[in-house]
């Protein structure tokens, strides 16, 4: 049997494919689901998922509170409740809260949480378990993701990335070398991938090949918070105010946006501030929101919501055309998924792109899991997504720039190094030289309009710097490389290869080109190793 884990920004999805019975299940655990009901756009009746709410509470006496059990408890607006979980990983917030005397970061809430849900699922011994990531998440994700559920899960870990597993969960006839686009829009990440299924898949599901993608760090999330900044203006309300009311606030909000995108021209939302004996009342309307979701705005670099998810839907096409040929009316269909694509008008913006193309969106809740299910051979895709640079000082700029030494789409683990480069030192007289490996995105990355402080919901200041995605990914391995004798400024001293193994680690293979050289390396954790070394893995991609 496989079992699946589709982890997500505001609802997880654990599904199991059952060999005897050739059917997928999509799991209910006990109180830790709850069945969630929908309308598709333009469609009269509504459909119910099982959903496990990303959320977990850390209760007295070590009592946890998962998933459903924290919204039947009212315990989802509570200091000690942690959510939207898998934005704080990507975003690297791992700032610790006190609770109960303790300190928590989110890590190891996430970590706690997934270690919960899959004990409920069961994990018998002869099973296997496929784990899906967003397509432009920061590589570092995957490495968190995997070492969360090998904590708990004893048996074979697969990776799917989530386009493909869509493309896979959608009960569609799929014709082999037919083109696909899967647009998954959850509740804090945009995923568009352009996927040609090859002519090996027509009789039995096989490996889709992604010829283009792009992504942000946007979500459903987000727009919450643009209406509660509304409301906040509209209200008169201060920072002080939102801060008492502000996520039982933003609840009532989530739950109005759903239900005007799902039809309804109006919805109320109140809330009681106790502090200061007042019913905190807007009404929210079909009209407005679209307007919202179609004006400009700086914290998405001038573009509005629409326009955003077309231009990211574009970047992808234009990969895919730069490379494969693509055009948008090969696009056999569009499949969309994330509970965000039920958003108003979002439908709308995808037929407006593919008007020659059925979309999709039957499905947008247990697809991904679903497709997880049916995938039980090694991992789809396994190439890089980001660029991987080096910083370099440039003398005549006088400046440093940031030279890619591992392009995206890059395939790992790679058989030679993929780049060699010359390194040389800055000054005379150096005896150590430093490698700063940085991966980059270019991607739109909004600040929130509000962010979890202490378990309290707080304004932010907008910091316009959202152009460029930069991590750096080996902050304490800076200098390492060591040189005897010293460094002359100008001569060619090193010689680098890069490359990427099994483990999609970076690896380093140096030379010192200097005779009768004794230079080495030693990294952070101690270990020596005179040159020249071959294939060191020192970066976690």
């Amino acid at each position: 049997m496989t079992l699946a884990l589709d982890f997500g920004t505001c609802n997880t999805i654990l599904a199991r494919w059952c060999t005897d019975s050739q059917q997928i299940e999509t799991l209910r655990l006990g109180n830790f689901s709850k069945v969630f009901a929908y309308k598709l756009p333009h469609a009269k009746l509504f459909r119910q998922s099982a959903v496990i709410p990303t959320l977990i509470h850390y209760g007295e006496q070590n009592n946890l509170y998962i998933g459903a059990q924290v919204e039947i408890a009212g315990l989802t607006e509570h200091k000690s409740t942690f959510r939207w979980l898998k934005l704080d990983i990507l975003k690297g917030n791992n700032q610790a809260r006190r609770i109960h005397g303790e300190f928590i970061t989110p890590r190891q809430a996430a970590d706690e949480l997934i270690e919960q849900m899959l004990m409920a699922a069961g994990l018998p011994n002869d099973e296997d378990l496929v784990i899906t990531v967003p397509v432009e998440a920061y590589d570092q994700y995957l490495d968190w993701l995997l070492g969360s559920v090998q904590r708990t899960f004893q048996g074979t870990v697969h990776v799917l990335d989530e386009a493909s597993a869509c493309l896979l969960g959608y009960d569609i006839p799929r014709q082999a070398d037919q083109i696909y686009v899967v647009f998954d829009f959850g509740g804090g990440t945009l995923d568009v991938s352009v996927i040609k299924l090859p002519a090996a898949t027509a009789a039995e599901i096989g490996p889709p090949r992604i010829l283009g993608r792009a992504g942000e760090e946007l979500g459903g999330s987000l727009v919450d918070q643009w209406l509660l900044a509304e409301l906040q203006q509209n209200q008169c309300l201060t920072s002080r105010d939102v801060a008492d009311v502000g996520m039982a606030l933003l609840r009532n909000i989530e739950t109005a946006k759903i239900r005007l995108s799902n039809g309804e021209e109006q919805v109320m939302v109140e809330q009681w501030h106790e502090q200061s004996a007042r019913l905190i009342t807007h009404v929210f309307n079909r009209h407005g929101l679209q307007q919202l979701l179609a004006e400009d705005r700086a914290d998405l670099g001038g573009f509005s919501l629409y326009r955003l998810l077309s231009r990211t839907v574009e970047r992808a096409m234009e990969q895919a055309q730069d490379k494969y040929g693509v055009k948008k009316s090969v696009v056999k269909a569009v499949l969309m998924a994330g509970g965000s694509s039920l958003l108003l008008g979002v439908a709308e913006v995808l037929r407006h792109l593919f008007p020659d193309s059925a979309v999709h969106c039957e499905n947008p809740y247990e697809a991904i899991a679903r497709g997880a299910c049916r995938y039980a051979g090694e991992n789809i895709n396994l190439t890089l997504v980001h660029d991987y640079c080096l910083e370099s000082w440039n003398r005549d700029k006088r400046a440093y720039e940031l030279v890619v030494i591992i392009p995206k789409g890059s395939r790992y683990p790679s058989e030679r190094p993929l780049t060699k480069k010359y390194l040389n030192a800055a000054c005379d007289g150096a005896t150590r030289l430093g490698l700063v490996v940085k991966e980059c995105a270019a991607m739109i990355c909004p600040e929130p309009v509000y962010q979890m402080q202490g378990g309290v919901l707080s304004m932010v200041d907008y910091r316009e710097e959202h152009d460029t995605a930069l991590r750096e990914l080996n902050p304490k391995d800076r200098e390492f490389i060591h040189a005897d004798p010293p460094c002359n400024i100008g001569e060619r001293r090193f010689i680098a290869g890069f490359g990427i193994d099994a483990n999609r680690r970076l690896t380093l293979s140096l030379k010192d080109l200097h005779s009768g050289s004794r230079s080495y390396v030693q990294l952070s954790s101690g270990e020596k190793l005179p040159l020249p070394i071959k294939d060191l893995p020192f970066v976690k991609l």
